[in-house]
């Protein structure tokens, strides 16, 4: 059974604040503070639309692919695994930004894929496949990604505070010690699925 701490838990490692504020201040940190923050407003609208789209529209598309929710829990498990790796041996910042006339920087890369991280999309999917008929559990998956989206823009509107109160340092070390729980997360979400398909036996 998912409790909502877990699943508010795990979308605050893959969609939260916690890695969107130290990325939008190093995105931003010599802009204006007004565009700054018109482009925080504009790029949490845009993620929050597309973990919606995710949650709401994709599941239809996972249901006929045949994709289970095993199949998705190893998937998210790996691409958490990795993200982790990466976050352990340096704490994530934005990349290089893509151009061309239909790209705009509050799509990418700060929606995508600052905000809405590929294990973030695998874990929405995750958790979307687990609630299947259940509206109870849906809404309070939608509740809280709108609930995270909330809280990275209020991260980012005031992230040049936070920054300066708590030093970049602080993001850096918490993300790497969440980055540990995370390797471990993506390891339990695999071995669970390993064992619901057969594949892996305790001793």
């Amino acid at each position: 059974m998912i409790t909502p701490i877990f699943m508010f838990t795990i979308f605050m490692l893959t969609l939260g604040p916690i890695k969107t504020v130290p990325a939008f201040f190093m995105m931003t940190k010599d802009q204006d503070i007004k565009v700054a923050r018109a482009l925080a407003v504009r790029g949490t609208l845009i993620a929050t639309a597309i973990c919606l789209l995710i949650a709401l529209v994709m599941r239809g598309t996972v249901a006929a692919w045949q994709v289970t929710v095993d199949d998705l829990r190893i998937a998210g498990g790996i691409l958490l695994f990795i993200a982790s790796r990466e976050m352990i041996g340096q704490f994530s910042r934005p990349g290089p930004q893509a151009s061309g006339p239909w790209t705009h920087p509050a799509v990418t890369p700060l929606a995508i894929p600052i905000i809405v991280t590929p294990w973030g999309v695998a874990a929405i999917l995750v958790f979307m496949g687990l609630a299947a008929g259940d509206t109870a559990m849906i809404a309070a998956i939608v509740g809280f990604l709108v609930l995270t989206m909330v809280l990275n823009l209020i991260g980012m509107l005031f992230a040049r505070q936070i920054i300066a109160l708590l030093g970049f340092v602080t993001f850096q070390v918490t993300g790497w010690i969440f980055a540990v729980l995370q390797a471990g997360l993506a390891v339990e979400a695999v071995v669970i699925s390993l064992r619901n398909l057969g594949l892996f036996r305790p001793t």
